[in-house]
């Protein structure tokens, strides 16, 4: 009995991290953005010093991906920690007010956690998990939210139409003044200075540069008349997004939490190449298993705890950066998360195990990836393919006809996760991203 007891105890220690050693935590996630889109990962067609300074000021993540190709499914594993098909959020919602239609209640999603954990919870920007109040942020563990909308997209400029679109404070109707990416920047930097002094989380989730292509034409100087089209018009976007990042650090650095604000940087999904976006030489686009439609840029700084110029090469998916903040937060990563904490790796230089399966599934499409190896099914009906990540990073050689021993291990790897899911809640639309790229073409 005392045995137990003394164990208990020191189990609880360990998850009392003191509130005076907590660092805020400042998630910044992007939208239907690629690797071509940020110059710390490559890419060249406009600046992004800001964005980049995050990474040059802490650490870059080279082979970093998403739970899913799509906005919300992505964004439920994120918050929620476990991939989002052990919960039946496989699928983008339907915009507008549909019950139930949303991350599921039984999840105990990371802000809540957080919250208990003794951090003030904040959200600026996107939601897209659910429309109906049960699902809104202020019941799911934020404890504010200065502004956002609850749908997947919505116009750059005026008030918005429908329960999707319309602008929220502590989820009350308000009304845009400005440019959308320059008020959700506004809203991140008033919760930053009001909440000095007390460990905070905030989920700074900017819609840009999602369509509609609307970038603000105060920054359209800036841009390359080399750059046309969407491309262009894409790039506009992006600057108003790395200039509201720059906003948040310089009110990091003039309150005095500059040194111990631990910051995330990512997209939600691979680059839409349909209306803009770049993924560089990797195949496929948002939508699609492809490693173009999977990757994201992801920087990570803490200036007192990360070496500048530090680089973590291991496949990382978002489902560790829950469990990082948890571990950071409260010293432990929760039993039920499908994550690891990168801490170790980013701080300390531990080595992680390269070779751990990571998976996807989208409707009838799914990948699986294993050290190199990556075998991917994209089309109902398909057989799946094998491709060797080292040697050809663009999925350009399918393997499987030579390599039947390495298909059938990995499929078996993908088929044994496979059995611990459930089916979707809701059949979503299997043509979302043509039709959502129609949609945005037609508002430009």
């Amino acid at each position: 009995m005392i045995r137990v007891l003394c164990i208990s105890c020191l189990c609880l220690f360990c998850l009392m991290v003191p509130a005076a050693t907590q660092p805020n935590i400042l998630f910044i996630v992007a939208d239907d953005l690629g690797i071509g889109d940020t110059g710390f990962s490559g890419g060249k067609d406009f600046p992004t010093p800001f964005i980049d300074r995050i990474a040059k000021e802490g650490a870059i993540f080279t082979s970093a991906y998403l739970t899913s190709p799509v906005c919300s499914p992505s964004r439920a594993g994120m918050l929620s920690g476990r991939y989002q098909q052990r919960f039946g959020h496989e699928m983008n919602p339907s915009e507008g007010a549909v019950e139930q239609e949303g991350l599921p209640l039984s999840e105990k999603l990371l802000p809540a956690r957080l919250l208990a954990a003794g951090y003030h919870t904040g959200i600026v920007g996107k939601w897209h998990l659910g429309t109906e109040e049960a699902y809104r942020p202020l019941k799911r563990g934020f404890a504010e939210q200065p502004l956002g909308f609850l749908g997947g997209s919505r116009s750059y400029t005026g008030n918005g139409k429908g329960i999707g679109k319309g602008l929220l404070t502590d989820d009350k109707p308000v009304e845009l003044n400005g440019y959308l990416t320059d008020a959700f920047g506004d809203a991140a930097v008033g919760f930053i200075n009001r909440n000095k002094g007390k460990p905070w989380f905030l989920y700074a989730a900017f819609n840009a540069a999602h369509g509609p292509l609307q970038p603000n034409e105060t920054v359209m100087a800036r841009v390359s008349e080399s750059l046309k089209g969407d491309r262009r018009k894409f790039a506009g976007l992006m600057l108003s997004l790395d200039d509201n990042v720059g906003k948040m650090l310089a009110a990091l650095k003039a309150s005095g939490q500059d040194e111990n604000t631990l910051i995330v940087f990512i997209s939600d999904n691979g680059g839409q190449t349909l209306v803009g976006a770049s993924n560089l030489n990797l195949r496929g686009h948002k939508g699609m298993p492809w490693e173009g439609g999977i990757r994201t840029p992801m920087a990570v700084r803490w200036p007192s705890k990360i070496n500048a110029g530090t680089t973590c090469t291991s496949p990382t998916i978002t489902l560790d950066i829950s469990a990082t903040f948890m571990q950071i937060a409260t010293g432990a990563v929760p039993k039920d998360f499908d994550g690891r904490s990168f801490l170790g790796a980013i701080t300390n230089a531990e080595k992680l195990d390269d070779n751990r399966p990571i998976h996807w599934r989208f409707g009838a499409q799914w990948a699986t990836r294993v050290g190199d190896w990556k075998i991917v099914r994209a089309k109902a009906g398909k057989e799946a393919e094998l491709y060797n990540l080292a040697q050809d990073p663009t999925e350009k050689t399918n393997l499987a006809p030579t390599q039947a021993e390495k298909l059938k291990e990995v499929q078996a790897i993908h088929a044994a996760w496979d059995k611990t899911l459930i089916a979707p809640l809701w059949v979503g639309n299997p043509g979302q991203v043509k039709e959502e790229s129609a949609k945005t073409k037609a508002k430009k």
